[in-house]
């Protein structure tokens, strides 16, 4: 009996790779085309945060930890990068949410609802210093502060942009915090600045420069105010990061390059999937490599053996774990829509969404050692 059953579930989950198969992307013309679909065994950590966890923001990540914000923003956890230990490193309020983070290297940054900008001491949200209220009259944000998604620093660590609804530009330099210039628009997608404190805004279907000499407000829907610069899009953009002097961007089924954006913008397209059903999800680059999610009929993932785009990507259905299943014991698979794909440090990818958090690597997952291979439940403590 109990034979015929595993017999039935090895044919069911055949029946079920088979179909779940999506048509293979090609390059454009000119370049290589993708190789058949394979699953991949890797090193891999998976986290169910279950009904006590939520993660749909940008991560942070120090030198020791990577940190994201939890159940709407009453909590930030860090992930202890050595042992992969998990923890509520700030409890949150009501009252005052968590709604973005940021790291320099040094030091933890957020936004907090009914506070405003906060440089985490090392203790206590309550003891950490105010460097900028938002809710304080005449300040010109009161209207965003409940607004902010992520925080990014420029490479130097002297400027701090955070953006959501909106952006705000601020000056770090010797210890100050000093606000620069306010960017009024609808929701932005990703933002990045340079060591001079200019900047790039990126929205679903439009991108904006505002070099350093623009004005302290800047007001941009369709054209431009105070200076800066737009870039109408004819297709939204899903995921863009800078890398090397370009940025870079996938928006439906492309992927493209353009020279950073001061004067105009000139894409160069990298890569087209095959069938105008396939969609780009979103991408990380790090230091070797390139993975995209992407999507048709199902998810899947194709990593190029490069970090800019060049080569033939492997396509791959599924990642296939060396955690097993308890009930059939097989090997689990995973395939499901993460919402934020991000290269940690040592070369993780570290790919989250709602509740859950899987920290990816072929060539063996560096640090985390608690979490390797396992399949583990946050408990809130």
């Amino acid at each position: 009996m109990k034979r015929n059953i595993f017999l039935v579930l090895c044919l069911l989950m055949t029946f079920l790779t088979i179909s779940a198969q999506v048509r293979k992307p090609v390059a454009k013309k000119g370049t290589p085309t993708a190789v058949k679909k394979t699953n991949t065994l890797a090193t891999i950590a998976m986290v169910d945060l279950g009904s006590d966890g939520s993660l749909e923001k940008p991560l942070a990540e120090g030198p020791d930890a990577l940190y994201f914000i939890n159940q709407l923003g009453r909590a930030v956890l860090a992930v202890d990068k050595k042992t992969g230990n998990i923890s509520q490193y700030i409890p949150g309020g009501r009252d005052k949410m968590i709604t973005a983070i940021g790291h320099d290297g040094k030091d933890l940054y957020m936004m907090v609802t009914n506070v405003g900008l906060v440089r985490y001491d090392g203790k206590s949200r309550e003891t950490s210093p105010c460097l900028f209220p938002t809710s304080a009259p005449g300040k010109g944000l009161i209207a965003h502060q409940r607004a902010f998604e992520g925080i990014v620093f420029s490479p130097n660590k002297r400027w701090l942009v955070a953006y959501g609804h909106g952006a705000i530009l601020f000056d770090l330099e010797n210890g100050a915090c000093k606000p620069v210039r306010e960017f009024i628009t609808k929701d932005v997608m990703n933002a990045f600045v340079f060591d001079d404190g200019s900047m790039i805004a990126v929205m679903s279907d439009y991108i904006v420069s505002i070099p350093h000499t623009a004005a302290a407000t800047i007001k941009t829907y369709h054209e431009a105010e105070g200076g800066a610069k737009v870039f109408k899009l004819e297709s939204y953009i899903k995921a863009s990061a800078i890398k090397d002097g370009f940025l870079y961007a996938a928006w439906n089924r492309f992927v493209g390059k353009t020279p950073l954006p001061w004067q105009d913008i000139k894409w160069e397209q990298l890569y087209q999937l095959e069938s105008s059903d396939n969609r780009f999800c979103n991408f990380a680059m790090g230091p070797k490599s390139i993975i995209a999610e992407c999507s048709e009929y199902g998810k899947y993932y194709m990593e190029w053996p490069s970090n800019d785009f060049s080569g033939t990507p492997k396509v791959t259905d599924n990642i296939t774990t060396p955690i097993k299943n308890p009930i059939t014991s097989l090997p689990i698979k995973i395939q499901r829509n993460s919402d934020k794909l991000h290269f940690d440090h040592e070369g993780n990818l570290i790919m989250y969404s709602y509740t859950n958090l899987d920290i990816y690597n072929p060539e063996g997952i560096k640090g985390y050692t608690n979490l390797k291979n396992k399949k583990t439940r946050y408990k809130v403590e």
